[in-house]
């Protein structure tokens, strides 16, 4: 029988919650990158998400999109909580 090879990507993923404030948690995304950059992290062989709160994303996108940072981004829901680890329920 041949040996087929894996071709899915493995996928590390992270959020905050609402842990974290607007600015605090673009702080994060950009520390997260360059970090991964100063390891020489390959995002061929690993990719990475970040999750923000709804509320964040548009700033994350912007931040990913305009400094062309190799992460991927998703969505988290809201919570009628102010902080902690209330989202996705």
């Amino acid at each position: 029988m041949a040996s087929t090879k894996n071709t899915r990507t493995p996928l590390m993923a992270g959020n905050w919650k609402m842990n974290l404030d607007h600015l605090a948690g673009t702080h994060l995304v950009q520390k997260l990158a360059w970090g991964l950059e100063d390891k020489r992290h390959d995002f061929g062989a690993v990719e990475v998400a970040i999750l923000p709160p709804f509320t964040d994303l548009r700033s994350v996108q912007t931040l990913v999109d305009g400094d062309k940072l190799k992460l991927v981004y998703g969505a988290q829901d809201l919570s009628q909580h102010d902080e902690g680890a209330y989202t996705g329920e």
